[in-house]
């Protein structure tokens, strides 16, 4: 007989296995070998051990574990296919600070670039939300818009930035609160600051002279305007299993150290 696991649970593990592995090895590679090994790629996640770990599997017998595997690999398979982001569990708590307990210490300063855009004229709505290694997503006050948007409040990078979400998925959470995920679209400067905008934002499309939007109907051309001073720091490394360590992993089972 079939086992059945709670899809909260497949969607965090998977999740939390996609986005390590692409974290290291690029989201289009990452991807492609989820779809050529119809999911099982994400169970050759070296830190595979210590993901699991953080979920309360104790006595849970060999063969209940190994379903437990090809159950999460089936459902990032699955994702893959629909194109269907693995985004994991979001904890509404995390609004209040902006950034998950994974992603506290994530360096984000190398990123701060004098930039002026020009062009821009879509709506500003909501809050950023870091959760490296997994996606980014924002939370709102009020109805969000409909389509592409602004988001209005980027203090999660510790500076303004200018950057767009194209959602995938809306929903209203609590009274008056809203959770959106899906595609940030962010400007860089690789010659600038030498780093990615993947490395805290892996759900992101970036353009370093700017972006062309189409949104009900209408077509919004950005410009970027870089003030070409280089960044002379470089953010330090934090270890995967410091950062597996500070998530919030094993609240999925509230209780549960």
């Amino acid at each position: 007989m079939k086992r059945e696991f709670h899809p909260q649970f497949l969607e965090d593990a998977a999740a939390w296995l996609f986005w390590t592995l692409a974290s290291r090895n690029g989201f289009g590679p990452t991807l492609e070998k989820v779809l050529q090994t119809e999911g099982q790629s994400v169970l050759d996640c070296a830190d595979r051990e210590t993901i699991f770990s953080r979920y309360p599997l104790e006595g849970m017998s060999a063969t209940t574990f190994t379903a437990l595997c090809d159950a999460v690999a089936a459902y990032a398979y699955d994702c893959a296919v629909s194109e269907e982001n693995l985004v994991g569990m979001v904890y509404s708590e995390d609004r209040f600070t902006g950034r998950s307990p994974s992603a506290a210490d994530i360096s984000t300063s190398h990123l701060d670039l004098p930039l002026t855009v020009i062009g821009d004229t879509l709506p500003e709505y909501g809050m950023l939300c870091l959760r490296h290694p997994l996606p980014a997503v924002v939370f709102g006050e009020g109805m969000p818009p409909e389509g592409l948007f602004r988001v209005a409040d980027t203090t999660a990078l510790g500076f303004g930035m200018p950057l767009w979400l194209h959602p995938h998925t809306a929903s209203q959470i609590e009274s008056g609160v809203w959770l959106l995920t899906g595609i940030f679209h962010i400007p860089e400067n690789l010659d600038l600051a030498r780093r990615p905008w993947t490395e805290v934002i892996p759900n992101a499309v970036c353009a370093s002279s700017g972006m062309m939007f189409e949104t009900w109907g209408n077509v919004v051309n950005l410009e970027f305007v870089w003030d070409r001073t280089p960044q002379e720091k470089l953010p330090t490394e934090e270890t995967f299993t410091d950062k597996l360590r500070a998530s919030a992993l094993g609240c999925l089972f509230r209780g549960q150290s």
